[in-house]
């Protein structure tokens, strides 16, 4: 079976509706938000990264604060990395996965989705804790 087709199964059986993008990267609702799962074109690696992009856009002056609360959690999130875009105005946060069979996925999927279903609430959190 092809990497796409396992994780769109994958998605499948957990109850989603993935959909595919013009790019080929899968694509979900979940709590509102689209998340993305990017690899699923490379058929040799068992790598994935599951992406909520853009979920936050940087205030006017608040560049360098921004920049230390995503160091600050990607440090202390285990799986979770979150970083400002290459257009430096945006905060995306991603799930770098690796699996070795269909059961594993499924287990890596569920697990990112609930890191990335929180890590807005997280992030808005620790920007309001930095100024205290």
């Amino acid at each position: 079976m092809a990497k796409r087709e396992l994780v769109v199964n994958a998605l499948e059986a957990m109850g989603y509706k993935p959909q595919i993008d013009d790019d080929g990267d899968v694509y979900l609702h979940y709590q509102m938000k689209v998340v993305y799962v990017l690899g699923t074109q490379q058929e040799e690696s068992k790598y994935l990264v599951v992406m909520l992009p853009q979920f936050c856009e940087i205030k006017q002056g608040e560049e360098i604060k921004t920049l230390t609360v995503c160091n600050k959690l990607t440090r202390d999130l285990t799986l979770a990395k979150v970083y400002i875009d290459k257009n430096l105005q945006d905060v995306t946060s991603c799930c770098e996965i690796y699996y070795c069979d269909e059961e594993c996925l499924t287990s890596q999927l569920e697990r990112s989705l609930a890191i990335l279903g929180q890590i807005r609430s997280v992030f808005a959190k620790a920007m309001s804790e930095f100024d205290e």
